[in-house]
């Protein structure tokens, strides 16, 4: 459940935006401590931890245990130096939108392709729910998804969750993590009527193509999407370890 903003716990979230926005902290940067918020602002930090957990919520901020407050969203740090790939919700928020995600279909369909057997790690002949998905910036499309889940992995009758996390509705019906992220990132020019239509550009225009697999902690890959990005729209940076 959302939290619910009143009084000091909105004065924490309004400092701690407000200095992302000042300062212009890049996605990675570290913040200051709750403590250190917490005797700024003069309340205490049990204050200060609802705040911030709202905003990792929100993906605006996350949290490394041990070590503090980072902007841009991922929930557990790797030994390797990653950078975070910056969410559709917190570039909005930037530009002054709202990230808004609509479920266009859902279907059940053979594996596409042998590519995408091999990378979920089933059967060619196995099934697949087949979710295409429209995210926008306030009413401005930035990015069409195909996104595809092996039908043994869960149930995905309940669209509307999937209208606001993904990731979130996985970890509550299937009890696990979602933990990496792999991503191939092209450039290509745009021939697809139905998708230059959606995302509301002309045929032709130069756009990025995004390919990432996405697994569980235990290791188990259990998605593979293929989205078509405005990247006038949106700054792919890298992709990383949740």
């Amino acid at each position: 459940m959302t939290l619910v903003l009143t009084g000091k716990r909105q004065v924490v979230v309004e400092f701690i935006e407000n200095k992302i926005a000042e300062n212009q902290i890049p996605s990675g940067d570290k913040l200051d401590t709750e403590s250190g918020i917490a005797k700024a602002l003069g309340i205490t930090r049990a204050t200060v931890r609802e705040a911030t957990s709202y905003l990792v919520e929100k993906g605006i901020i996350y949290r490394v245990n041990g070590s503090g407050l980072y902007v841009g969203f991922v929930s557990r740090p790797h030994e390797n130096d990653f950078r975070v790939i910056s969410p559709f919700d917190h570039q909005a928020e930037q530009a002054g939108q709202s990230a808004v995600r609509r479920v266009l279909s859902i279907d059940i369909i053979d594996v596409p392709s042998i590519q995408i057997a091999h990378a979920l790690r089933i059967n060619p002949n196995d099934k697949v729910y087949c979710l295409e998905r429209l995210v926008s910036f306030g009413y401005m499309p930035v990015s069409y998804e195909k996104v595809h889940i092996p039908t043994s992995v869960c149930d995905l009758s309940e669209i509307h969750k999937l209208e606001e996390s993904k990731y979130s509705h996985m970890e509550q019906i299937t009890g696990k993590k979602v933990q990496l992220r792999e991503q191939d990132i092209s450039a290509f020019n745009l021939n697809d009527s139905k998708q230059s239509a959606l995302l509301k550009v002309d045929e032709g225009q130069a756009m990025i193509e995004l390919r990432e697999l996405v697994s569980f902690d235990d290791g188990t890959p259990f998605e593979y999407t293929v989205a078509v990005i405005n990247s006038d729209l949106f700054n792919i940076h890298q992709v990383l370890r949740r």
